[in-house]
């Protein structure tokens, strides 16, 4: 395969050169150089109790009148290996998360449920791995 300064080419999508604008979908490979714009994550917000629906990106809990109760289903071992979800509050609430089946760090019943501090910003950051959740970061929540 031949490139081109500033051509793309479809196949395999190699390009020399920069691309200005927008990139939809996905992108495999490495990037170098500079990135600007910034890096969007997909984002759920939950008022009301409920199932966290998203397996990466950023999960804001936004009930100030009660608790937000959330449920996070158990990733798919090696489909969502590696995958990160931030889950933060961003109320003065005591929020729930729980992990099923299997408990954050796959702990079983012992470690189902997190509970958060009441004081915006707390929360965790989890990874994907073989089916399970496991705690890469925890602010103020306990595990149980």
């Amino acid at each position: 395969m031949t490139t081109h300064q500033d051509t793309v080419y479809a196949a395999g999508f190699e390009t020399a050169g920069s691309i200005t604008g927008n990139v939809t979908g996905g992108l495999t490979g490495n990037v170098t150089g500079d990135l600007t714009g910034g890096v969007k994550l997909t984002t759920q917000a939950l008022a009301e109790s409920g199932e966290i629906t998203i397996k990466s990106g950023v999960v804001l809990l936004t009930n100030a009148d009660g608790v937000v109760e959330a449920t996070l289903a158990a990733p798919t071992a090696t489909t969502d290996d590696g995958k990160i979800l931030y889950i933060v509050s961003t109320t003065a609430k005591a929020h729930t998360i729980t992990a099923t089946p299997g408990g954050f760090n796959a702990g079983g019943e012992s470690s189902d449920v997190a509970t958060l501090g009441a004081a915006i910003g707390n929360g965790l950051v989890v990874v994907a791995y073989q089916g399970a959740w496991y705690v890469l970061a925890n602010t103020n929540a306990t595990i149980a």
